[in-house]
């Protein structure tokens, strides 16, 4: 769809932005990896970055609606493409069809391949979607034009990559350093002047954009490629993918560890610059640097409810522990990038099958097993002191009752 809207538009009533994806499309959109996709909240942030007037408020919100409809009748055709192959392959394992030899594994590999069909079209919508929102505001100029374009690049392009951030196969993939600004600046970067941040921010974009929109694509690609390489059993091209993602990692990285840098050397404190070190470690490991593990809450536990002797035990193995496991998750990420220096990322499954991976693999086992050692003792020395019955509410405090 190339032409805006008609004005008479406006004299229906225009449903809430809320109401235009629903809940349900949305799903039916992950599932069938419509991607990118704009969602309410998206538009929004554009919509106000652009300063549009109430009137163009109004068009741009009837003109998501219609690139909405448009994805939900890409997602209808990917159901129906699917929907033929789903019934062989059902019929098969049913007993109802005799598979010719391969079939069956075949099958599945079409249905993977069948999402790629909606890819085009995906990518037309979502380019129709900003022309024609670039057409609606009457007094933009240019320059705030791109600035938010770019800004729903990251959007819809990064966001998708922080779904994984709990998987240790992660590495700061979907860091958006816009969010990260706002939230530090609530914090250790609020006495840092709005106009510098500004500037290592413009930086931070002017090299994320020739890289944003094709690193997603390219994951897309990949994404689905590793998909059929492990139907098919093919560990040479699960391992090349790994290796490509890699090199993508490398050159993102490269761009958020200099803007990273360069914001740290703008913090006034060394409490601050820590600060802000600890943030960006979290951004780009949160399944690494995640807080209150099972010793931190029975440290918690026992100081809201232990006697003096058993605080005092508190004190002296906590911040010991706190400081060995921090040194242990340094190691870790030393280690991470060791392997992707090689071209592996050691947390994926396929590392074990690439050589150049084998020596930093073994160091993050080891790694692994000190980690655990560490956990496992300084749980035993909390719990000691307890009594029967607060060993018990410990217990069930770390399983969740």
């Amino acid at each position: 769809m190339r032409a805006l809207i008609p004005l008479i538009v406006f004299l229906t009533s225009l449903p809430a932005l809320a109401m235009q994806a629903s809940n349900q499309a949305l799903q039916k959109f992950q599932v069938h990896q419509i991607q990118p996709l704009v969602i309410p909240e998206d538009l929004r942030g554009f919509i106000t970055g652009m300063g549009f007037d109430d009137q163009e408020r109004q068009i741009a919100e009837i003109r998501y609606q219609a690139y909405i409809d448009a994805l939900e009748s890409i997602a209808d055709e990917s159901v129906s493409r699917e929907q033929a192959i789903r019934d062989r392959l059902d019929g098969i394992l049913k007993g109802r069809f005799r598979p010719q030899p391969g079939e069956v594994k075949q099958l599945r590999i079409d249905l993977e391949e069948s999402k790629s069909q909606n890819w085009p079209a995906v990518d037309r919508e979502f380019d129709d979607l900003i022309d024609d929102l670039k057409t609606i505001g009457v007094n933009v100029q240019t320059s705030a034009f791109e600035a938010e374009r770019f800004n729903l690049y990251r959007r819809v392009y990064l966001r998708p990559l922080r779904i994984e951030a709990s998987d240790s196969t992660y590495a700061g993939e979907g860091l958006d350093f816009f969010e990260l600004v706002v939230e530090g600046v609530r914090e250790e970067l609020q006495n840092v002047s709005p106009d510098v941040l500004e500037n290592h921010l413009a930086t931070w974009r002017v090299a994320m954009l020739p890289i944003i929109r094709k690193s997603a694509d390219d994951e897309r690609q990949d994404r689905l490629g590793d998909h059929v390489a492990r139907i098919t059993g093919d560990t040479a091209a699960r391992v090349n993918i790994m290796i490509e993602r890699s090199k993508r990692w490398a050159a993102r990285q490269g761009v958020d560890y200099t803007t990273f840098v360069a914001i740290y050397s703008s913090c006034p404190t060394t409490d601050d610059a820590n600060a802000w070190t600890a943030r960006y470690r979290r951004a780009n490991y949160p399944w690494l640097w995640k807080s209150n593990d099972d010793v931190e809450k029975m440290a918690e536990w026992i100081l809201s409810n232990g006697s003096p002797e058993q605080l005092g035990i508190v004190n002296d193995v906590l911040p010991d522990y706190i400081t060995r496991r921090e040194e242990l998750r340094l190691e870790v990420e030393a280690i991470l990038a060791e392997g992707r220096g090689s071209g592996a990322n050691l947390c994926d499954d396929v590392a074990g099958a690439y050589e150049a991976a084998r020596e930093p693999l073994t160091k993050l086992m080891q790694n692994s097993g000190k980690r655990s050692v560490l956990l496992r003792q300084a749980k035993a020395e909390l719990e000691q002191p307890l009594s029967d019955g607060q060993r018990a509410a410990v217990r069930r405090l770390l399983l969740g009752r």
